[in-house]
């Protein structure tokens, strides 16, 4: 009994107590932030990156970032993250016009655009890797990263808890879109 009452003296405890306090009051006061990687900007940056990367190392000439695609890839992507499935790239307002996902796939065509989606859950790694990785396991999306014809794309991101919502949108006024072929079998 003598030896946990030497060990457990008043000093030790009043050390412990504000010891605790302040670690307590430096965690109250600590804002959680979000790491950079996971932010839907820094995403967004890094999948153009990815993508021109990707081009490159086929010897496809890599992307320019246009604003208007990128604003268009946004909107996309903030209306599907509303719970709208039949998001338009037309604008968030067609899809209470009644147009159906054929009509959006018509209006790409008309446009000379072509757009990659991804929706994932990414609790931990690059949200922007998982992106480009998926579309490049999919021949429609990886023929729109390969196609030499297109010169600009714009990118979207929203993050919703882990989920992220993510549109890329290639155009270009030489854009293949009729007979669109893999760039990487020239």
């Amino acid at each position: 009994m003598k030896a946990i009452r030497s060990i457990v003296t008043l000093p030790r405890i009043a050390v412990l107590v504000v010891i605790l306090c302040l670690l307590f009051q430096i965690q109250k006061g600590k804002s959680v932030e979000m790491p950079k990687y996971a932010t839907p900007d820094f995403v967004a940056s890094s999948i153009f990156e990815r993508v021109n990367e990707h081009r490159m190392s086929i010897k496809v000439q890599p992307l320019s970032l246009d604003e208007s695609l990128n604003a268009e890839a946004q909107r996309y992507c903030e209306t599907v993250a509303k719970g709208n499935l039949q998001a338009s790239l037309a604008s968030a307002t067609a899809i209470n016009c009644g147009f159906t996902q054929d009509d959006v796939t018509a209006y790409d065509r008309v446009k000379g655009v072509r757009r990659n989606v991804a929706m994932f859950t990414c609790e931990k790694g690059s949200p922007a890797l998982n992106a480009v990785r998926q579309w490049i396991e999919h021949q429609e999306e990886v023929t729109n990263l390969e196609n030499d014809g297109f010169v600009s794309t714009g990118v979207g991101v929203v993050r919703r808890g882990n989920t992220y919502y993510v549109c890329q949108i290639f155009g270009g006024n030489t854009a293949k879109i009729g007979n669109m072929k893999r760039s990487a079998s020239k």
